[in-house]
């Protein structure tokens, strides 16, 4: 595959492993082809998609740190913070 692999569906260069969006994701990122095909939502909740929705992800996520005492949203404004600060990410 040669040059930038576009997404059918957003347009943007995907980056991340091109040769397995195009042939399994149909030319689109993995969640353009989520919200395409299987997302039987809202785009901006969760869907019945256990295994494949970020956002249903990110809901259990911050159901478990409200478990443990953590508020959810302190830790996402201290990423916030750190990133406009020194541009690091959680993983970095």
């Amino acid at each position: 595959m040669s040059g930038a692999t576009k997404c059918i569906r957003c347009g943007r260069s995907i980056d991340v492993d091109p040769a397995l969006s195009v042939d399994l994701f149909e030319g689109m990122h993995w969640l353009c082809f989520h919200f395409e095909f299987e997302h039987d939502a809202d785009p901006d909740v969760a869907c019945n998609d256990i295994a494949g929705c970020p956002w249903w992800t990110i809901s259990y996520l911050k159901d478990k740190l409200r478990e443990l005492g953590v508020d959810p949203e302190a830790v996402i404004g201290e990423a916030i913070s750190r990133k406009v600060r020194d541009g690091s990410t959680p993983s970095g």
